[in-house]
């Protein structure tokens, strides 16, 4: 009983709100649908039932789901008019419990943080993590963080891309 209260409540805001109603378009299946106000917060029908549901921390909704439940990194998506609010976590390597963060100016590896735990990940051979980009890049094309003269990992990632140039 408490359970048709809840979901009835919840149809009823979601109305409210110009959301789906309480009939989901499709029967069967998962459908989710953009919230109208907020970009951290969808809605998703399975198998014909409704539910509000809310992006991890972090992450905002697309509806391509590339990262966790249908949301995906806030800064891959383009939320218009919609509101986020984005709380930092502040853990050791994660802002946000979902991300990807350097970790260190120019270096060939950086964090991918999930459910707030940061995992190492590295960049392939000859390349460094580009913060603007989140990923992987030539270390030239980095030179407003990198000195390819006075570091000399650096240098032999350029004279890596050199070689591997030349050969090819």
């Amino acid at each position: 009983m408490a359970i048709h209260v809840v979901l009835a409540t919840l149809l009823a805001a979601t109305s409210v709100l110009g959301a789906p109603t309480a009939d989901c378009p499709e029967p069967y299946g998962v459908q989710t649908y953009a919230h109208p106000e907020y970009c951290d917060h969808f809605f998703k029908c399975t198998n014909g039932t409704l539910t509000l549901e809310q992006c991890e921390n972090g992450l905002l909704y697309d509806g391509k789901g590339n990262v966790h439940e249908h949301c995906n990194y806030h800064w891959a998506v383009e939320c218009g008019t919609r509101k986020a609010e984005l709380v930092p976590i502040n853990a050791p390597g994660c802002e946000f419990a979902f991300g990807i963060y350097p970790n260190a100016p120019c270096s060939t590896t950086y964090n991918k943080c999930a459910f707030g735990v940061p995992h190492e990940a590295h960049c392939e051979a000859g390349l460094a993590y580009d913060d603007r980009t989140h990923s992987c890049n030539w270390p030239d094309l980095l030179l407003d963080v990198c000195n390819p003269e006075g570091d000399t990992e650096i240098t032999k990632m350029r004279f890596l891309r050199i070689k591997i140039s030349s050969s090819g």
